[in-house]
């Protein structure tokens, strides 16, 4: 674990209640180009200029140094904090632009510190944290699970799949947490998780197939109860059927959907969450697949 930038405080309008937006936005850089036409700033106006912004598979690659800096500079009043992925073995679609995740802080919250993880070679995990308010904000883009080979950098060789490599990433995820929460830190993890939870997060059938029903058990009974994570959503609507993923090849009526975007939160925060829900409405997608998720709680 390592600290690599930590942001100035701006003690003006300390809110009391923090909005904590979510969104797999499938790709930030025409976002942030030069005249773009929805550009990052107003498509978060739209959002209500919530206090945190988490964005998932920005498809950054460290090297596109005039895109790191419009990135940087995209949310005047945020702090920036993000993973890019870098792991040139794996990674070889579309010349490595693939994954990577951004995280946006107001200054108005107070001081925020960027923790990433050297092991994270994709860009899929920032943890940010306000350690005046006691909280860490861990924006996760969890792996996909398929049957392609993963080169294992530490081994120097192929060694089993990606189903393997997105068990692995989770269990790296639990320590990690784990970490933070021994420095009396609360945990809100929230992105793009891969996976649903259970048969109502998924129209029309939840996949279970081998590899995703073993990655779901261990999910469920294994790495939340560890961390003793709640799922925000499920938690306030448990009866209640919403999708984050929309599947773009179904036919035209057709429904192919799926819960896989949701905020976790460490059992202690229970009481200071206000509202949590999926933007799910065309109009927030933006030519995105994922739709936005929502959390608020009082700080």
């Amino acid at each position: 674990m390592q600290i690599t930038h930590k942001g100035a405080a701006d003690t003006r309008r300390r809110p009391s209640v923090a909005t904590i937006v979510s969104w797999n936005i499938e790709n930030l850089a025409p976002r942030v180009a030069e005249g773009a036409s929805e550009p990052l700033a107003w498509l978060v106006e739209r959002l209500d200029s919530p206090e945190i912004v988490c964005m998932q598979e920005i498809r950054v690659r460290p090297e596109d140094e005039l895109l790191v800096e419009r990135m940087r500079a995209a949310l005047p009043g945020y702090a920036c904090h993000f993973s890019l992925c870098r792991d040139k073995a794996n990674v070889t679609f579309r010349g490595g632009r693939m994954y990577g995740v951004v995280t946006y802080t107001h200054r108005r919250l107070g001081s925020a510190a960027q923790t990433t993880f050297d092991w994270d070679r994709e860009g899929r995990l920032v943890a940010t944290e306000l350690e005046e308010r006691g909280l860490a904000v861990v924006n996760v883009y969890a792996v996909n699970g398929t049957s392609k080979p993963y080169w294992d950098h530490d081994l120097g060789r192929f060694e089993g799949d990606r189903h393997a490599f997105k068990r692995r990433f989770i269990e790296r995820l639990t320590h990690a947490c784990e970490g933070l929460r021994a420095r009396g830190l609360d945990l809100v993890l929230i992105g793009d998780w891969n996976i649903s939870r259970t048969r109502l997060d998924t129209y029309p059938r939840l996949r279970t197939e081998a590899p995703h029903a073993l990655a779901r058990r261990l999910f469920n009974e294994v790495f939340m109860p560890t961390i003793d994570l709640v799922d925000v959503f499920r938690h306030l609507h448990p009866d209640e059927r919403k999708y984050t993923w929309f599947n773009r090849r179904a036919p035209p009526g057709a429904l192919d959907a799926a819960r896989v975007d949701f905020a976790l939160v460490t059992e202690p925060l229970l009481p200071r969450i206000v509202e949590a829900d999926i933007l799910d409405a065309q109009e927030y997608r933006h030519g995105s697949d994922h739709a936005p998720i929502f959390v608020s709680l009082r700080v």
